[in-house]
């Protein structure tokens, strides 16, 4: 199916923009819809008509985005408010496409998680407003057929921003230390399982599931790679894309705090110590999802970018 009349919110966004860029190769008529505020580098946005203003003020999107023509909505950046707005005002969209995360689905029960994986309920390192975003997008769907789909990605890796460190955020000063050759001190951390989504890919995602728009209502898709690898295997191919000489060594987390004060731990350390394990293959069934990096490809790709930056 082609030729669809597409909004994407968050089109200046890393995904967001990637999923504007999509769209329109893919022959769609994309109207990109951002606030024109994102300091991070922006892709090329050429075809996509661009619409400046919040999609959480319910006067723009009544009296501006509820007036175009469209057929479908991606929101790359979705709040609970959004829902609610998109339910009440853009009623013309045959499929509202949502990102959320699998970041929803942790501690993970089984290996590899599926969609079927428990996720409502609140724990101690899950994205619970998350979850319950998602779940009032579901009960609309199954109370009034609000047609939503909920795409969950997996840590986002690639050109463009910092990647994933091993200290639990995204600080290039933790490449800076391996590349230089420093002694860098992590948690023992490396036979944690982690899954990255390359950002070209995910970004795929979005655009492809346009095509199966009867198939998707109503459902949940987890989108990564094939396949996770351990954090152990992360850091190697940090340290031999670097030529790094560091000598790593394991510290407990009040030991990281002292030698790393400047280093905000809050829900980062502990989130990164959960395995990510998913299987993608209802979205490859359903709406022909496919990728073309893994995760050291894309490890690769976001610190070949850092360098070109002038970051590292």
């Amino acid at each position: 199916m082609s030729g669809r009349k597409v909004i994407v919110f968050g089109a200046t966004g890393e995904i967001g923009g990637r999923i504007a860029r999509g769209c329109v190769k893919a022959g769609h008529k994309v109207f990109g819809i951002s606030r024109g505020k994102n300091t991070r580098e922006v892709v090329e946005l050429e075809g996509v008509e661009m619409i400046y203003g919040d999609k959480s003020d319910e006067n723009f999107i009544r009296d501006t985005v509820a007036k175009l023509d469209y057929d479908a909505v991606i929101n790359s950046v979705p709040k609970i408010e959004d829902v609610e707005l998109c339910h009440k005002y853009l009623k013309k969209a045959e499929n509202v496409i949502q990102c959320s995360s699998t970041g929803t689905f942790v501690p993970l029960r089984y290996f590899p998680a599926d969609e079927n994986h428990p996720w409502r309920e609140k724990t101690p390192v899950n994205f619970y407003p998350q979850s319950v975003r998602d779940a009032r997008a579901l009960e609309l769907w199954k109370t009034e057929k609000f047609p939503i789909t909920i795409l969950r990605p997996t840590n986002i890796i690639g050109a463009g921003r910092v990647p994933l460190e091993l200290w639990g955020g995204r600080d290039i000063e933790f490449y800076k230390k391996l590349k230089a050759g420093e002694t860098v001190h992590i948690a023992p951390c490396e036979n944690i399982l982690l899954q990255s989504g390359f950002n070209d890919d995910l970004a795929s995602a979005f655009v492809k599931a346009l095509d199966a728009p009867d198939k998707i209502r109503g459902e949940i898709f987890v989108i990564s790679t094939k396949k996770a690898i351990t954090l152990g295997t992360y850091l190697q191919t940090a340290m031999d894309y670097l030529h790094s000489k560091s000598e790593i060594k394991h510290a407990s987390v009040e030991e990281l705090m002292k030698i790393y004060p400047h280093i905000t731990w809050t829900n980062r350390l502990d989130f990164l110590l959960e395995h990510m394990s998913f299987d993608i293959g209802k979205a490859e069934r359903t709406f022909g999802y496919s990728t073309t990096k893994s995760g050291q490809e894309g490890l690769v790709s976001a610190l070949e970018w850092c360098e070109k930056a002038g970051l590292l």
